[in-house]
């Protein structure tokens, strides 16, 4: 071992110098290793010298000149808890030595027992423990730089800069301001890779990397977002300051060339300088609007720079028309609506719920399907679902003043959007437990297990949880027991037609057992039928949904399109407005009927029943 290795660095604090002496003469008697001693009667000193000079322990007598040993332990193990901490007590008591380890002191030493080898070997135990913690930290450390940075540019990477952005709009939206955001973009760059090879594309990304980040401010933050695309966020910057910016980018990029056997290459970029407004929810609404801007330059010519405050307003776009218009408008809403499905308690009729669902311009897009497949080609979906998503729960807080509601999203936006996030949005009027998130199970690809955690959150938050689609997924069962939703919405092919299908029937038993067990209520969609309804009430179904009880009625959304299409739902900027709730007309069953309820009887104020936990 080296002299290095050998020496031992203790600080003692105490008000008697008596025991800074016997300490020392404690340890002087050892050869191997040596200790060095310091010793300081006032804590404000000892504080000082921790700031400046490395030590192995601390060790903390029952007095200093200022305060009593756990005051001492306080501050001190708040200051530098990397340090070890050693209480010196008077005397041997469980409470004492239980009072300093809650103060932050990792062991307890009597006075009176003090020896050489006790001593020593407290303060070699600290030493290891000490140079263990360092060695994770720097673990630690270099994990988090591994998983945050792109290994070939040295830039942050797409986990890395989404950490970053989510973290600035959060200040955004406390300060009322939006984000400047710039997406870089190499022209021809696929071009390069095919012809000259991966490793001349490789030389150019580093060489785009660094004149990019040469361009950018100390607080300006960039990273590699794609094979050839550059995000930037510009903090505190208007947009034209940030268009200066982008500009220099662009220059500087233009100024490398690069050889490669007798052609000479000089790389371009293309930028879209894009205001992000504070109410986007995850980092996929980020860049889709940041990629519909950097389209509009592409579109211009490449190598320059195009511009947006935000994705701009548009009037009403005709079905045909369904190219970079219809991505602007589905980005900004405004050729969504939002439509709204009783959910019914099937014993008395009463609507205890009600489905917000989405339907889109007028045309092939008007279907649900037919709508997020198109996002989906677009590259556009998660952005879109949040949109879909926002829209709901604002139409939610204005339908009777607020009551319960369900709205869908699907597995891949819950994922990629912090659960912070959608509580914020879904808890529009500062009162949990009025909204249950269908998650449907058909979407349930892969290992359910990956959006357990974001379940919990929310469910902690008093947000239900809903599988929909049950019984025509892909992994039904596992998804089911791994997330514990509170509701399970029957697929309705399970439905439709169970009156006359005993296999139907069989199924649908099967699937009521599985949801008993889960502690889940069930709630049967598409029923359209008085025989099926009938079944359903035999079988012990409990709730539904479907024609028979009323179609999805369209919301008037034009009271929220006058207080701002991009706003997020919040009840000092939405005020409530009654809506007539839908009527369910009286049902045939042959012998018995389902009397229509009275408009008072509607669940804006539930009765003790349903408070009970059990509604949907």
């Amino acid at each position: 071992m080296s002299s290095d290795q050998q020496i031992r660095r203790l600080l003692f604090i105490h008000g008697d110098p008596v025991q800074a002496d016997r300490i020392r003469g404690l340890l002087g008697a050892l050869r191997q290793p040596r200790f060095l001693v310091a010793h300081f009667t006032h804590l404000t000193d000892a504080l000082t010298y921790l700031k400046i000079n490395p030590v192995d322990m601390v060790l903390v007598g029952a007095k200093t000149a200022e305060m009593e040993m756990l005051g001492a332990l306080r501050k001190l193990s708040a200051a530098f808890p990397e340090v070890p901490m050693v209480a010196l007590t008077e005397r041997a008591s469980p409470a004492a030595e239980s009072a300093v380890k809650l103060a932050g002191a990792r062991e307890c030493l009597v006075a009176q027992d003090l020896t050489t080898r006790l001593l020593s070997r407290t303060l070699e135990f600290c030493h290891r423990e000490m140079a263990v913690s360092r060695e994770l930290a720097t673990v630690t450390a270099r994990l988090d730089w591994m998983m945050h940075t792109d290994s070939l540019t040295g830039l942050l990477n797409r986990k890395g800069m989404e950490q970053v952005i989510m973290d600035e709009l959060v200040h955004c939206r406390r300060e009322n301001r939006d984000l400047l955001i710039l997406l870089v973009d190499l022209d021809d760059f696929s071009r390069i890779n095919a012809t000259l090879g991966l490793g001349v594309g490789d030389l150019v990304l580093v060489g785009a990397s660094r004149r990019i980040s040469e361009s950018i401010r100390e607080q300006d933050k960039v990273g590699r977002c794609g094979t050839d695309r550059f995000v930037v966020m510009l903090p505190g910057t208007d947009l034209a300051e940030g268009e200066g910016i982008a500009e220099n980018i662009r220059l500087a990029v233009g100024r490398d060339v690069i050889q490669a056997g007798d052609n000479a290459l000089t790389t371009t970029a293309s930028i879209g300088v894009t205001g992000i407004n504070p109410t986007c929810m995850s980092f996929d609404e980020v860049l889709a609007k940041a990629h519909f801007v950097l389209q509009r330059s592409k579109l211009q010519g490449k190598n320059r720079v195009s511009r947006a405050a935000t994705v701009a307003e548009v009037e009403m776009i005709r079905p045909v028309e369904v190219g970079p218009e219809m991505i602007r408008a589905l980005l900004r809403g405004n050729v969504l609506e939002v439509a709204s499905q009783p959910i019914v308690n099937l014993v008395d009729g009463r609507i205890v719920s009600r489905e917000m669902l989405i339907r889109g311009p007028e045309g092939p897009l008007r279907r649900p399907d037919n709508l997020f497949r198109y996002c989906q080609e677009k590259d556009i979906l998660a952005a879109v679902d949040l949109r879909c998503l926002k829209l709901c729960a604002r139409e939610a807080a204005r339908q009777d003043g607020g009551g319960r509601y369900h709205v869908n999203i699907m597995p891949a936006t819950l994922l990629q959007t912090p659960a912070e996030e959608l509580i914020r949005v879904l808890s529009f009027n500062k009162s949990y437990g009025h909204c249950c998130l269908e998650i449907s199970e058909q979407q349930l690809l892969g290992d359910p297990s990956v959006l357990v955690h974001r379940v919990r959150l929310l469910q902690e938050a008093g947000i239900r949880i809903a599988i929909d689609d049950v019984g025509f997924g892909n992994s039904c069962l596992e998804g089911l027991v791994m997330l514990q939703p509170q509701v399970m919405k029957i697929d309705k092919r399970l439905v439709r037609g169970i009156a006359a299908e005993s296999e139907l029937q069989g199924a649908l038993a099967r699937m009521l057992k599985v949801a008993n067990a889960l502690g889940a209520e069930v709630v049967a969609e598409g029923i359209e039928d008085a025989e099926d309804y009938r079944l359903l009430l035999d079988l012990g179904v409990r709730y539904g949904q479907g024609y028979l009880f009323g179609k999805p009625e369209l919301c008037n959304l034009e009271a929220a399109e006058t207080a701002g299409g991009d706003n997020d739902v919040a009840t000092d900027s939405v005020a409530p407005i009654a809506v007539p709730a839908p009527r369910i007309t009286r049902i045939s069953t042959g012998t018995d009927a389902v009397d229509s309820p009275d408009q008072s009887d509607l669940d804006t104020d539930p009765d003790p029943a349903l408070q009970s936990g059990d509604a949907v």
